[in-house]
């Protein structure tokens, strides 16, 4: 009996869902309704007073009228339609059929549909009502039946908001959009609120009528706009929009929804991002750093809105560029014949006979401004040394120089602008003596060929215009560290054009290069990638057009280093190795072989 009691101390302790069967075990014998009864006189405070409470009064401890406990179902409707259900169903057993109607109402209010569902299909004509069929469609709907949900409930006659608000959403499941819409619309005709103007706006999203959803979000916020949910939804809408003005437009509502939702990562990240767009590093970094705190917070696995390892790098990465203002290159190439970039020496050799050569390179970079960069675009100051020599074994045969500005317009193409000046001396052929690798830490040796470049050299002071750009590397093509994959594909197309207006000489290269990256098994982050190539380069020195077409096969290393909790790597070590194969041209003729070449960015 004491099973029997507790059910029914109070809503909270009744079972969300009570099914037929669970009501018969309830209600097997005379004696156990009774105590049901008694416990319910017991306890006056959680009957309605007046007639209700006139009604237990004279109600016997054994009630065998089912005009009575019909009577005391309707008192418990409709705040414990649990306790509803437990008389209904008495009066039933007992043979009263009027109390089935009733019976499935306190069954769909009680949360099992499924139950309530099966005495509505078993209704005969005339025991529906207006309200029961509406009723009936709603324990249709949630029993995830819309087809039957859609019959009752065209068979009644809406009346309320509610009632037009429970067609819109048959009607949605039912793919009947323009009636979800026309529907919604006679909600908001008689209900004007914060909250139906959500559910309207909610229903016209998923029908694709976004413009009109957008609105309906607006209307809600003005309403209620202590509501942070409907902030953060209509700041999420705004931030999505395809123009830049309106995606501003979103950032103090999701200012306001972060402060009350500061759990929502989501939330923090849109706004992170269009504090990007507006400029405002500072506090695009600040919004990131809390994101982060948040999500590390999160349990291993949360997936639901993509892989946590991604997203979470991504924003890292977003930080450290929205931080690093210097850079630092140190690079070393061997080739068979020209370098795979314009990071060279001005060469106006005449013979066409290509010969190996060396370039060794150390650049310096500097972002101007209040900030490094203003979503995504950077002016930079930098400066570079340049030592070339001929062959394998010969270094520092001659010596560049530059300082210039670098300027990248658009944040989402990666293409740069330079103006050098440069300055250049290359030691008379008579007077090299030669520098080799293992010189290169004698400093008697170092000092006496940088004598040489000062006092036996010829000399040049140009202005170098350049421009790089490299197209088809986003997005899931990109070079960089992938917190969720164990092998990606990569690939570019380069293209490198430079001019030294006083000499008059051009250069233009392009390549294309392609291919699969593997992690290596190691607790550092290193990668294995083998690739294929194909180079185009031309030169005119002396006004005298030379070409070169070649292709090959390599292999390259590469690590990853120095990252924090909100910053991705901040450097990396690339080597790589290479061969060559001339496919014709005039530029580099039968300068096929082996390139070297190593990169350190810090």
């Amino acid at each position: 009996m004491l099973a029997v009691l507790d059910m029914h101390q109070d809503d909270a302790a009744l079972p969300k869902r009570v099914s037929h069967h669970s009501i018969n075990q309830h209600l097997r014998g005379p004696m156990q309704l009774a105590s049901v009864l008694l416990w319910f006189y017991a306890a006056p405070s959680l009957a309605d007073s007046g007639p209700c409470e006139q009604l237990r009064q004279t109600t016997p401890a054994y009630p065998v009228d089912v005009s009575q406990l019909r009577a005391l179902g309707d008192c418990a409707m409709p705040e414990r339609p649990g306790e509803a259900v437990v008389y209904y169903q008495a009066a039933e057993d007992l043979g009263d059929s009027g109390s089935r109607l009733p019976l499935a109402q306190a069954l769909e209010a009680s949360g099992d549909s499924i139950a309530a569902l099966a005495i509505w299909k078993s209704l005969a004509d005339s025991e529906w009502t207006a309200s029961a069929r509406l009723t009936a469609a709603r324990s249709a709907l949630n029993a995830d039946n819309s087809y039957l949900a859609h019959t009752y409930w065209k068979q009644a006659t809406p009346v309320t908001a509610d009632d037009w608000a429970l067609g819109a959403a048959i009607a949605q499941r039912e793919l009947q959009e323009q009636d979800a819409m026309d529907y919604q619309r006679q909600v908001l005709k008689q209900q004007p609120r914060a909250d139906r103007y959500y559910a309207a706006a909610v229903t016209a999203a998923q029908s694709g009528h976004l413009q009109q959803s957008t609105a309906w979000l607006a209307e809600a916020v003005r309403l209620a706009p202590q509501q942070p949910r409907y902030s953060a939804d209509y700041g999420m809408r705004l931030a999505g929009a395809e123009d830049q003005a309106t995606r501003a437009r979103s950032i103090p509502y999701l200012e306001r929804a972060t402060r009350a939702l500061p759990e929502d990562y989501r939330i923090g990240e849109a706004l992170a991002w269009r504090y990007v767009e507006v400029e405002n590093n500072r506090a695009a970094r600040k919004a990131l750093r809390r994101v982060l705190d948040v999500e590390q917070e999160l349990v291993d696995g949360d997936q639901v809105f993509g892989s946590l390892a991604a997203r979470t790098y991504h924003q890292r990465r977003v930080h450290e560029a929205l931080s690093r203002r210097d850079s630092i290159t140190l690079a070393s190439t061997w080739a068979p014949a020209g370098m795979p970039t314009n990071d060279n020496v001005r060469d106006d050799r005449k013979e066409r006979r290509g010969t190996s050569q060396n370039v060794q390179m150390a650049m310096w970079d500097h972002a101007l401004g209040d900030e490094p960069s203003r979503n995504g675009r950077t002016l930079s100051v930098y400066g570079r040394v340049l030592f070339a020599g001929t062959g394998r074994t010969d270094y520092a045969h001659s010596m560049g120089t530059g300082v210039g500005l670098r300027y990248k317009p658009f944040g989402t193409r990666n293409i740069n602008l330079y103006s050098e000046l440069y300055h250049q001396r290359q030691i008379d052929d008579a007077q090299y003596g030669g520098l080799t690798l293992g010189q290169l830490i004698s400093p008697s040796k170092v000092g006496d060929n940088y004598g040489d470049l000062r006092g036996h050299a010829e000399t040049s002071n140009d202005l170098l215009l350049r421009a790089t750009a490299s197209f088809l590397d986003q997005g899931k093509w990109r070079n960089d560290w992938r917190a969720d994959e164990d092998e990606w594909d990569e690939r570019f197309l380069y293209h490198d054009a430079a001019w030294w207006t006083r000499a008059g000489d051009h250069q233009w290269l392009s390549r294309y290069q392609r291919g699969h990256t593997w992690k290596l098994p190691s607790d550092t982050a290193q990668t294995l990638m083998p690739y294929g190539f194909l180079e185009f380069s031309s030169q005119d020195p002396s006004n005298d057009w030379r070409q070169d077409l070649r292709t090959g096969l390599g292999l390259r290393w590469q690590w990853w280093f120095d990252d924090d909790r909100y910053n991705a790597y901040r450097g990396s070590l690339k080597v790589r190795a290479e061969y060559q194969q001339s496919l014709g041209g005039n530029l580099y003729e039968h300068a096929n072989g082996l390139l070297l070449g190593a990169e350190l960015t810090i």
